[in-house]
C-alpha cells in the first residue's frame, strides 16, 4: 500500500471514531435497570417505625389492608411490608410497588415509574404535618389503591399475552370476531358459536386443592340499554349457567349466589362503556361456591352484548390473587 493511501486510511479512521464518539455523547444515556421484584398485590411501605405504629400507619393500614370486594372471606387489598428509610437500600429498592411517606411544605402525591427497576411504581405521599398526611390519605384512598392495582393489572396483562391461545382456532372467537388473551395453561371445555369455556386446574404448594380457574365468554342479542342491563345481570348469568355450566348432580347448574347481591361498577373495555361485576357464584342444590368477576359490554355496532367472566373455585385457600389474574385476562378483550 502506498504511503499516501495509508495516511488517508488512518485519517478516515480517526475522523470516523471522533464522529461516533461525539454522536454518542449527544445522545442521552439510557439507564440500564434490573427487573423489579415482588408479586402483584404486594406493597412495600417506606416509613419509620414510630409513624407506622402511630396515626399515619393506622390510616395507611385502613386503606391498604381493607377487604377486597366480592370475595367469600376477608382478604386485604395488599400484602404489606413496612421498611424503615434507613434500611431501604440495595435490592430492596428494586421492589415492584413502593409507597413512601415524607414531609414537605404542602400535602401532595408524587408518582414515578421505573426509577430503580423495570416495571416499578413509586408513590410518595408528602405533607407538612402528620395530621395533614393522614387527611390526605383519607381523601385519596381510592386513588392510592387504584394506582397500584392498575399498574399491576397492566404488567400481568403484558405477561399473559406472551403465552396465550390462538383465538382464531376457536369457533367462538372466530365467529364472533373478538379476542381474549387466555394463557395456554387453560384448557378448552366447551367451544360453541355463542359460548366458550376454558378451565385450569389449581395447584397450590402445601395443599391438596381440588379447584379450578375458569374463563367463559358469551354473546347475547342486545336487548338492553346500559342502565337496564344493571337490573338484568343476575337473570342473564343464571340463564347462561343453566344452559352451559352444569353441576355434579342432576338439575344442578352455576348461578349467582342468591343470598349475596353482586357489586356493579361502571367500567371501560376496549374503548367501550361496560359494567364490571364482582360477586359470588354457587351451584344450584350443591354446596359449591366461589367468587367471580365479569364484564358486560354492549356492542351496539353489532347489536349484541359481549360478556366475559372469570370464575374461581379454590376451596380452603385464598382467592384474591386468582381473581386479580383473571381480571387481567378479561381486560385483554378486543371487539373487532
Amino acid at each position: 500500500m502506498k504511503k499516501s493511501s495509508f495516511s488517508l486510511l488512518i485519517t478516515s479512521i480517526v475522523f470516523l471514531s471522533l464522529f461516533l464518539l461525539l454522536s454518542c455523547e449527544n445522545k442521552p444515556s439510557k439507564k440500564l435497570l434490573p427487573g423489579s421484584i415482588g408479586r402483584f398485590n404486594e406493597l412495600v411501605v417506606v416509613i419509620n417505625e414510630k409513624d407506622w405504629e402511630g396515626k399515619i400507619g393506622l390510616a395507611l393500614k385502613e386503606v391498604l389492608e381493607s377487604d377486597v370486594i366480592g370475595l367469600p372471606q376477608p382478604e386485604p387489598q395488599f400484602s404489606v411490608t413496612q421498611i424503615a428509610p434507613r434500611g431501604f437500600n440495595g435490592f430492596l429498592k428494586h421492589n415492584r410497588n413502593i409507597l413512601r411517606i415524607n414531609q414537605g411544605e404542602k400535602a401532595t402525591m408524587n408518582i414515578s415509574y421505573d426509577q430503580d427497576a423495570k416495571g416499578q411504581v413509586i408513590v410518595e405521599l408528602i405533607g407538612p404535618t402528620k395530621d395533614a398526611i393522614v387527611n390526605f390519605i383519607k381523601q385519596n384512598e381510592n386513588e392510592i389503591i387504584q394506582i397500584f392495582k392498575q399498574h399491576d393489572l397492566q404488567l400481568v396483562k403484558k405477561r399473559l399475552s406472551k403465552n396465550s391461545h390462538n383465538f382464531q382456532k376457536t369457533n367462538f372467537f372466530k365467529n364472533q370476531s373478538i379476542s381474549l388473551n387466555i394463557p395456554k395453561e387453560y384448557l378448552t371445555v366447551k367451544d360453541e358459536n355463542d359460548f366458550i369455556w376454558y378451565r385450569r386446574r389449581i395447584e397450590h404448594s402445601g395443599y391438596q386443592v381440588n379447584g379450578s380457574l375458569n374463563i367463559i365468554a358469551y354473546t347475547l342479542k342486545l336487548d338492553y340499554t346500559l342502565d337496564q342491563l344493571q337490573d338484568s345481570i343476575i337473570n342473564i348469568r343464571n340463564a347462561v349457567g343453566k344452559k352451559y355450566i352444569p353441576g355434579e348432580t342432576e338439575g344442578g347448574y352455576m348461578m349467582t349466589e342468591a343470598a349475596y347481591d353482586p357489586h356493579i361498577y361502571p367500567a371501560e373495555i376496549d374503548g367501550k362503556k361496560a359494567l364490571k361485576v364482582l360477586g359470588k357464584w354457587e351451584i344450584y342444590n350443591e354446596f359449591v361456591a366461589g367468587p367471580f368477576v365479569s364484564y358486560f359490554v354492549p356492542d351496539p355496532d353489532n347489536n349484541r352484548l359481549v360478556v366475559v367472566e372469570g370464575i374461581v373455585y379454590a376451596p380452603i385457600i385464598k382467592k384474591r390473587d386468582f381473581i386479580f389474574e383473571q381480571d387481567a385476562i378479561l381486560n385483554s378483550l378486543k371487539i373487532q
